[in-house]
């Protein structure tokens, strides 16, 4: 019998996907993954598919679950306008109001719930509104609500009085996993972008215009980070920024990406994929239909503003393409403090994650 048992809610989603997938291997744990959307692939975890804004259809999901120890809150709820529905007090709502409807009935039908993750990020450092500290730290002031994270920490920390569980939130940069239909997917833009290139006959050309030192966080890294937070005692009630633990230029990872995708590399041109890539569909359907492919445009990419926002326009939705800004650093000497000491090589993640694509159908192999 399992140690422990968690509950992944958004089990389909770049991170819980990659801690149910996680979770599996470990001897210790059991999973159960929980989406809005009916589950896309097989495994060997039960899976249930809940609207979280529904409050009667999480009091019949997880009203029967007498035996969770961990849920690990990877949901997110995005606006139609990616990046302004960061500063709007809707999007915080809505976030706030699914949170409360899982943890307010998983947390009277489990009595043996000992621990709460939620994800946050760099938006609990300000960097939708402007830039920001560098690097931030855990320690540093609110910025400006609105911002959900802000909404949902207070939330655990007012319904934690008197229980015996405790949270923990972990904020990753630029989460790097296998999604579909996430407006937050990275891996899926590159590739698809790249894949374009290739189907119109035109080098692969980096669209950042600014030079800005970045980081990112591997999902699956992501994942045994959740574990550790969830399993070590002076992660009670704390933030741990987490990221890969090296950083990375968009332009110097080029090359490598142009050797990949096996196209000839151009000099970088710093457009808006939200405009260049608007009319791509056509393209990406004939590729679909040449390499036998599963998925459509729309299910790996759903957002270009996010693109934009990662490859060229920087961290203030204002900016346009190409802008100058600031790098956005976040410090990790909390979480390897306190334990959590996992890394890997950023330029190394991005080709297995691409390939990794490749092996499940999304980009041609």
């Amino acid at each position: 019998m399992s140690r422990y048992k968690a509950l992944v809610v958004g089990a389909l989603g770049l991170v819980g996907r990659s801690v149910v997938e996680h979770l599996e291997t470990l001897d210790d744990w059991e999973a159960v993954g929980v989406s809005r959307r009916k589950r896309d692939s097989g495994g060997p975890s039960p899976f249930l598919s809940v609207d979280l804004r529904d409050r009667s259809a999480c009091n019949e999901a997880f009203g029967s679950l007498r035996d969770v120890t961990h849920l690990v809150y990877a949901a997110l709820y995005e606006a139609p306008h990616l990046v302004a529905g960061w500063s709007d007090p809707q999007h915080a709502a809505i976030n706030l109001e699914m949170i409360r409807n899982v943890v307010e009935v998983l947390d009277e039908a489990s009595p043996g719930l000992r621990h709460i993750t939620v994800l946050q990020g760099t938006k609990a450092y300000g960097v939708h509104q402007g830039p920001s500290k560098t690097p931030a730290k855990e320690s540093d002031p609110r910025y400006l609500p609105p911002n959900f994270y802000y909404a949902q920490e207070d939330f655990l920390r007012e319904r934690q009085r008197s229980k015996s569980w405790v949270w923990s939130a972990l904020r990753p940069q630029l989460v790097c996993g296998f999604a579909l239909g996430s407006p937050n997917n990275g891996i899926a833009a590159l590739g698809v972008f790249a894949e374009i290139c290739r189907e119109m006959g035109v080098p692969l050309r980096c669209p950042a215009g600014a030079t800005r030192i970045l980081e990112a966080t591997d999902a699956r890294l992501l994942a045994r980070a959740v574990v550790w937070a969830g399993t070590t005692p002076a992660c009670a009630n704390e933030s741990y920024n987490i990221t890969n633990g090296d950083v990375f230029v968009w332009a110097d990872l080029w090359p490598q990406f142009a050797e990949f995708f096996g196209l000839e590399l151009g000099p970088p041109h710093p457009i808006s994929l939200l405009s260049v890539m608007a009319d791509k569909g056509p393209v990406w359907e004939r590729i679909m239909a040449r390499h036998g492919l599963q998925y459509g445009y729309e299910e790996l990419v759903t957002s270009w503003e996010f693109a934009d926002m990662i490859f060229a326009s920087g961290s203030h939705p204002s900016l346009g393409h190409g802008a100058t800004t600031e790098s956005i650093l976040v410090s990790t000497i909390k979480a390897r403090r306190h334990g959590f000491h996992d890394c890997i090589d950023t330029a190394e993640m991005f080709l297995e994650w691409l390939t990794e694509y490749q092996r499940r159908g999304a980009l041609p192999g």
